[in-house]
This record gives structure tokens, C-alpha cells and sequence, in this order.
């Protein structure tokens, strides 16, 4: 009996966790960026995206430099996605 009301418990814990996802408001105004989607290259400019439409939304200048989480060989595709957001939503 105890194992099953555990058993419960933990499926109702896992249910409702479930629909817990974090909003970061983040929409690619730019999904023509000629990059193939799943690629190492749109990640970035994913990732780009998102720093530049938080910046924006805060008020930040556009200096894609303060953020340096991401790899060096990708930089250009982070700076490209930055931009585009950074505009976008300025």
C-alpha cells in the first residue's frame, strides 16, 4: 500500500512539473537567416538572438561582446543573430 501511494505521488510530482517550462519570450523575428535549421551555425544565431531581444527589452546597448558564452568559431553567426533581434525588438 505504501509503495503504491508512493508510486502516485511521484507520478502526480512528474505531472505536474511537466508543464513547467520557462518563457524567455524569445520568437526568431528573422527565421530567413539562410542557416540550416539543427546546425551548429543556427544554434548560435539562436543563441544570439536570444541575448539581443533580452538586451533589447532592458534597454542595453547593442554590445553582443558582453555576452561570451559561446564558442569563437561561431561568433559571427551569434553576431548576426544578436543584431537582427537587438533591432528587432529596440
Amino acid at each position: 500500500m505504501k509503495t503504491r501511494i508512493a508510486l502516485v505521488t511521484a507520478i502526480l510530482a512528474a505531472a505536474s512539473l511537466a508543464g513547467c517550462v520557462e518563457d524567455t519570450g524569445y520568437t526568431n523575428p528573422a527565421p530567413s537567416s539562410g542557416l540550416a535549421p539543427g546546425s551548429n551555425e543556427q544554434a548560435y544565431y539562436d543563441d544570439g538572438c536570444v541575448a539581443g531581444t533580452n538586451d533589447a527589452k532592458v534597454k542595453m546597448s547593442m554590445a553582443y561582446q558582453r555576452h561570451d558564452g559561446y564558442d569563437s568559431r561561431f561568433e559571427p553567426y551569434f553576431r548576426q543573430g544578436y543584431e537582427a533581434c537587438w533591432f528587432a525588438n529596440s
